[in-house]
C-alpha cells in the first residue's frame, strides 16, 4: 500500500509503513479538525514519532534523538493547527461569536 504523503526526512522516510500513517493519522484525527495542510504536517510528524519508537533499539541510538527532536517538533504544530483551524472556523462564520451556547449562561439585567 503506497503511502499518502511524502516524507523528507531521508533517513526514516524508508522506514515509515502504510500502517504507521495510517496508525498517526488516526491519533491526529483525535486531537481534532485542521485543515489539510496542517493534517498532512501533523502526520507526517506523528509517523516519525511512531517510526522512531518502534525502531529503537537502546536510550541512546539515534532512533532516540530523532525522537526527542520530532516530538518537541509535534509539541510545536499542534497549537499552530489549532489557531490555524479557529482562523479558518472564524474566517467561514463557522466559530462562536459569543452570546448564548451549550457551554455558557447569558446574564441580562432586569
Amino acid at each position: 500500500m503506497p503511502l499518502t504523503y511524502t516524507y523528507h526526512d531521508k533517513y526514516l522516510a524508508p522506514l515509515v509503513a502504510a500502517e504507521v500513517e495510517t496508525r498517526a493519522a488516526a491519533d491526529v484525527a483525535t486531537l481534532g479538525t485542521f485543515p489539510a495542510e496542517w493534517v498532512e504536517r501533523l502526520t507526517v510528524v506523528r509517523s516519525y514519532v511512531l517510526t522512531c519508537m518502534e525502531s529503537q533499539k537502546a536510550p541512546d541510538d539515534l532512533f532516540t534523538a530523532k525522537l526527542a527532536i520530532y516530538r518537541k517538533e509535534f509539541d510545536a504544530l499542534l497549537p499552530q493547527a489549532r489557531a490555524a483551524q479557529v482562523a479558518a472556523d472564524a474566517a467561514s462564520g463557522t466559530a462562536p461569536s459569543g452570546g448564548s451556547s451549550w457551554a455558557s449562561v447569558e446574564l441580562t439585567r432586569s
